[in-house]
């Protein structure tokens, strides 16, 4: 006898049901986990995780010959998060997303990630897939973030995570690669990573948290 539709679809609602469990029994084992700085794999489970979600969409845009891309903002930022929220959280520190931060003389800020002791802001990471959100503006934009939060919050430590590079070494110095991440370099026929990990930028804030 022939499945119906409901039962035929089941597979893929089951899958989706099924995916929280993993993602919490992954999380409850981080927050035990001993990291190491010295490796880069934060950096490569983020690559992995990128890499599986731009597989389905790329596979699932030429079955339903759909012409426009998912937005993988959102999952880069989860993604991020979960990792940054399991290092750090399991140092004794609360990691935030999109939480308005007030500023006087500016409507209030939402960094893609912040990290706190107690009630003092230590951290903003911002997040991003590409500069395109901005139209190729995205450094000056970064730059007036940190400089409006650290007018109020002048001892937090400021970081970039972005999946398509877009910074410049010789224009940021010593910062490349510690304070800004980029993570793959485009070419048209493959990408290749930068050598900026995560746990670059992790040590780095690490650092400003014992200078402040």
């Amino acid at each position: 006898m022939e499945e119906d539709l409901i039962k035929l679809d089941k597979k893929f609602t089951d899958q989706y049901y099924g995916l929280y469990s993993i993602h919490d029994e992954i999380y409850k084992k981080l927050k035990s986990y001993k990291f190491d700085l010295e490796k880069d794999e934060i950096n490569q489970a983020v690559l992995n995780r990128m890499w599986a979600f731009w597989h389905f969409v790329n596979e699932n845009n030429k079955l339903l010959d759909k012409k426009v891309n998912t937005i993988a903002a959102d999952f880069f930022t989860e993604t991020c998060l979960f990792f940054l929220k399991a290092y750090f959280e399991g140092k004794g520190f609360k990691v935030k997303s999109e939480v308005n931060i007030q500023i006087k003389g500016h409507k209030a800020i939402r960094p893609d990630v912040s990290i706190w002791k107690e009630n003092s802001l230590v951290a903003v990471i911002e997040l991003k897939v590409s500069n395109g959100y901005k139209g190729g503006n995205m450094m000056n934009h970064l730059k007036e973030r940190e400089e409006i939060i650290k007018n109020i919050h002048p001892n937090t430590a400021f970081g970039v995570i972005a999946f398509w590079n877009f910074f410049n070494p010789n224009e940021l110095g010593s910062d490349w690669a510690t304070k800004y991440v980029g993570l793959m370099n485009f070419h048209k026929t493959n990408a290749t990573g930068t050598g900026a990990w995560i746990e670059h930028l992790i040590k780095h804030l690490e650092k400003s948290f014992v200078l402040n």
